[in-house]
């Protein structure tokens, strides 16, 4: 969506708003919600107290022009995690006043051409004033507040794909997760992110990789078996479900050995990550289930950043075996949501 197209549909969507808004709307776009984020709590209490005083029953996602969107509050997430998402979502614009400028000559040419119905003189005079005054965030009218009673918080739009996913969450409390999916589709980053946002252990498929006497031919050549789902179930699933602590014991690859037990305290949340965590012999201890997914291009180049000396690895032995073993299970269709995290 250009900034033509943003202002139009601000305008469609509200067609009571006043220039105040529409200037808003733009700060927005430009400068997201760094302004606006102080500490936790403080975000918390504010969020509350908006969800009792406000009227707005909207659940809506709104994309903006930027790199954020508006989510309202009402959308379905707890406040916990519409705090957190709030706050991770503060950056500071490194270009956000070019940005702005562009917006304002955009929004002055729609005014000019009659487009909006708002004086072109005094709508100059008052964005002038704006910039003169370093363009501080502006509220929205009470005109705008009495007739749509907004209440919404910033987020970055690369949290978008993930929303339903939060939204279960927040609304079933489950115990255990898994993230299978693609090399590269981000199973990494999106369970460090839900361990940021929520109190709960991540167990890694990456740290079970085969002892050397396991890596027979026949097993290798078999779809989904390479990787120790046994000693997988044994160490981590079997007292996960017990709601027991949990010893675990890394295989380290530089060594080919496993190291010595960690132990990690039983959280009633859990995530499990990585490739071969639907292996069909671990799917009955999940409550959830995530595939993620990313095109073949951007998975290519993602893996070439990450590592270029491993580049052919991937390309040649480990995305040939992920794909024989998604195909011959069909895990994606196994999985209870399906997330690509290709760029758009």
């Amino acid at each position: 969506m250009n900034t033509k197209e943003y202002i139009l549909n601000q305008f469609k969507l509200y067609p009571q708003l006043e220039l105040q808004d529409l200037m808003k709307f733009l700060y927005q776009s430009s400068f997201g919600c760094e302004h606006l984020v102080s500490d936790f709590s403080t975000v918390k209490s504010s969020i509350e107290q908006e969800l009792q005083n406000h009227q707005d029953s909207s659940n809506s996602i709104e994309e903006l022009d930027g790199d954020y969107i508006r989510l309202h509050l009402n959308y379905g997430l707890n406040v916990n995690t519409l705090s957190t998402l709030f706050i991770r979502s503060c950056q500071q614009e490194k270009n956000g006043i070019k940005q702005l400028e562009d917006k304002i000559q955009t929004l002055l040419d729609l005014i000019f051409d009659n487009t909006l119905p708002f004086s072109f003189e005094k709508s100059k005079d008052l964005l002038l004033k704006w910039k003169k005054e370093g363009y501080p965030a502006i509220h929205h009218s009470d005109t705008f507040n009495q007739l749509y009673h907004p209440a919404y918080r910033l987020i970055h739009k690369k949290y978008i794909p993930f929303l339903e996913l939060f939204k279960y969450i927040d609304n079933n409390h489950p115990s255990m997760i898994s993230i299978d999916g693609r090399c590269a589709s981000g199973k990494t980053t999106l369970a460090d992110l839900l361990k940021q946002i929520y109190d709960c252990n991540v167990f890694k498929m990456d740290d079970f990789f085969l002892q050397p006497f396991q890596r027979t031919k026949e097993r290798l050549e078999s779809p989904g078996e390479n990787v120790d789902h046994e000693r997988f179930e044994q160490e981590i699933l079997i007292p996960l479900s017990k709601h027991e602590d949990v010893k675990l014991c890394k295989f380290n690859c530089s060594t080919m050995s496993i190291e010595h037990a960690i132990l990690i305290p039983y959280k009633p949340f859990n995530i499990i990550e990585g490739s071969y965590s639907m292996h069909s012999r671990l799917q009955k201890y999940y409550d959830f289930s995530v595939f993620l997914t990313v095109n073949k291009d951007e998975q290519i180049e993602r893996l070439r950043k990450r590592n270029p000396k491993m580049l052919n690895n991937f390309i040649q032995q480990w995305i040939p075996l992920e794909e024989a073993y998604f195909n011959t299970f069909s895990i994606q269709d196994k999985c209870d949501i399906q997330i690509n995290t290709s760029k758009a």
